[in-house]
């Protein structure tokens, strides 16, 4: 073995340097056909058409392309079919790799709603960018007589004063129910009319 290493290295050097040049390109070439395999090289397949449909009818149409799948979001629409397909990313008739992840977005079965929240007592401009940051999205005002001006005084939903807590559909119209300060005038007027009486009753006295 000794005698073997020793030949080897008594060789021209550019034997030497021929051997690593192959050896190079070997390596290469087996990389190469490692990140194609790794890769799915020369593999791809188109995404099918799958909107509209429920998952159970899409998943078997996307494992015959060799396709994976998960469902990312919801959303709710009147038009579309309960638990349908809406959108897929990457989008129909787009050509991907095998075994690639097709990511899915659903109508969801009922429309999300939230809890109404206690907004009594504090100003509308606040109640409103609360109702807004929950994501109600058609919210009105409506000024109602009360002792201080452009305070909240509650949510009206169909035409009711709901209390904190009920759940309401998001698209669902509200009303903020806002006070606007003229009690105040009217209580003074009132007591203005209250002492001419008393004033008109006293002279009759004398």
């Amino acid at each position: 073995m000794k005698s073997l290493f020793n030949k080897i290295f008594e060789l021209p050097v550019y034997i030497h340097l021929l051997a690593v040049i192959a050896l190079s390109i070997f390596s290469v070439y087996v990389v190469l056909k490692y990140i194609d395999s790794y890769t799915n090289h020369n593999q791809a397949v188109f995404v099918p058409d799958i909107r509209g449909l429920q998952i159970e009818e899409a998943a078997p149409l996307l494992a015959q392309n060799q396709l994976r799948y998960t469902v990312i979001d919801s959303i709710y629409s009147k038009e579309k079919m309960p638990g349908a397909i809406v959108e897929l990313t990457p989008e129909a008739d787009t050509k991907v790799k095998k075994n690639r992840i097709i990511y899915i977005t659903i109508n969801a079965k009922s429309e999300e709603s939230k809890s109404i929240p206690d907004l009594t007592y504090i100003s509308y401009r606040q109640a409103y960018a609360y109702l807004k940051s929950l994501g109600f999205k058609n919210v009105e005002e409506k000024y109602v007589s009360g002792e201080y001006r452009y305070l909240t005084v509650g949510v009206e939903y169909k035409g009711e004063l709901v209390a904190s807590g009920t759940r309401i559909p998001l698209s669902e119209k509200l009303i903020l129910v806002i006070s606007d300060g003229n009690i105040e005038a009217q209580n003074d007027e009132t007591t203005i009319d209250d002492k001419t009486d008393i004033i008109e009753g006293d002279t009759n006295w004398f």
